[in-house]
């Protein structure tokens, strides 16, 4: 819920902002005329523009993975509540092979109205457990007013069990070959 009402207090904040930027302009165009209107919004845009955060790839939690030589045969995914609409979504690779489950990766990412928040993901591991994987994940947790970071909750820990799937196995090959074969007689 505190959630929620911080990213209204944006709005409301942004709201104010845009309404006094329109009165501003109101007063420009009718003291100083069109051209210094136009002026004048160019240098607001100009101002107010930001560099997009890029967002990249989607890192690998797991430190001591690299990203040559591991292949995963199977995943699970979960998902946690962060109060609101927001929500953690967790992936995990692995490789499950004679009856062992083996990590090869863990991927964050969140959704929901996120609206003056940002959560960043630092660093998590995976254990196996029995047939099912213990996740640890550490995210910062970035309270931002307009984009500009307020205050920074560091560490926030989540952890829980997955459910894993069985590792793909005959049916991906039927799979393929059936896929195959519609490719063959389609309208050549």
């Amino acid at each position: 819920m505190l959630n929620l009402l911080w990213s209204a207090l944006n709005v409301l904040v942004l709201l104010g902002i845009v309404y006094i930027l329109f009165r501003a302009a109101k007063l420009v165009r009718q003291h100083l005329g069109r051209g210094a209107l136009l002026l004048f919004v160019l240098a607001v845009l100009v101002i107010s523009r930001r560099s997009a955060n890029p967002t990249g790839p989607v890192k690998n939690l797991l430190a001591r993975a690299s990203t040559h030589g591991l292949f995963s045969n199977a995943g699970a995914n979960q998902t946690v509540d962060l109060g609101g609409s927001n929500r953690l979504f967790l992936r995990a690779e692995y490789d499950s092979s004679h009856n062992s489950l083996k990590p090869n990766g863990l991927y964050a990412s969140i959704s929901g109205f996120t609206l003056g928040h940002r959560w960043e993901p630092v660093m998590g591991t995976l254990q196996p457990h029995g047939t099912q994987l213990r996740y640890w994940a550490v995210l910062n947790h970035h309270w931002l007013l307009l984009g500009t970071p307020v205050l920074t909750s560091s560490g926030e820990e989540f952890e829980g069990l997955m459910n894993t799937q069985p590792a793909i196995g005959p049916t991906l090959e039927v799979n393929k070959k059936a896929h195959v074969a519609n490719m063959l007689s389609g309208p050549f």
